[in-house]
């Protein structure tokens, strides 16, 4: 395998199919939406984090409103009405998100903060000022292709 090998592009049905099954879930404009539930707990052998406990993703700025949009591709069916972001991230029963970009991040990318009812979104930076945008940790982060033999 070479380094070009690893560099192609994935086949969009599967990355589809992938995306679309657990621990990944939809909620309409955000993106790497996972639930962190089922992993093996370190600390108590045996035991499992809580599914639907604890989600992580990419920020929210994107996020669609509530409302029926049977065009939308990843909706979610809550009791037989199709809803789209906002509806879906309360489906899931989530009411506060921790913030965790830099200044520098949220400046860049000038990615506000949205307001959804009924959620509470605290910032809380990992990083004050540093960029660690996915463009920045691209240049910091040298791969070296695995050798297949």
């Amino acid at each position: 395998m070479t380094v070009k090998d690893d560099l192609a592009p994935l086949d969009p049905a599967h990355v589809a199919d992938v995306l679309s099954r657990p621990p990944f879930v939809s909620i309409a404009g955000v993106i790497n939406v996972r639930d962190l539930g089922s992993y093996p707990s370190v600390t108590h052998p045996g035991h499992t984090t809580r599914p639907g406990f604890l989600f992580r993703s990419a920020e929210l700025s994107r996020i669609t409103k509530e409302g029926p949009s049977l065009s939308h591709v990843s909706q979610l069916v809550v009791g037989h009405i199709a809803c789209v972001g906002e509806a879906q991230l309360k489906a899931l029963g989530i009411t506060k998100v921790f913030d965790l970009r830099s200044d520098f991040e949220i400046q860049k990318y000038n990615s506000h903060q949205p307001v959804i009812d009924g959620v509470e979104i605290s910032r809380t930076p990992v990083f004050q000022n540093e960029d660690y945008s996915p463009e920045m940790m691209a240049k910091y982060v040298r791969v070296t292709p695995a050798r297949l033999d």
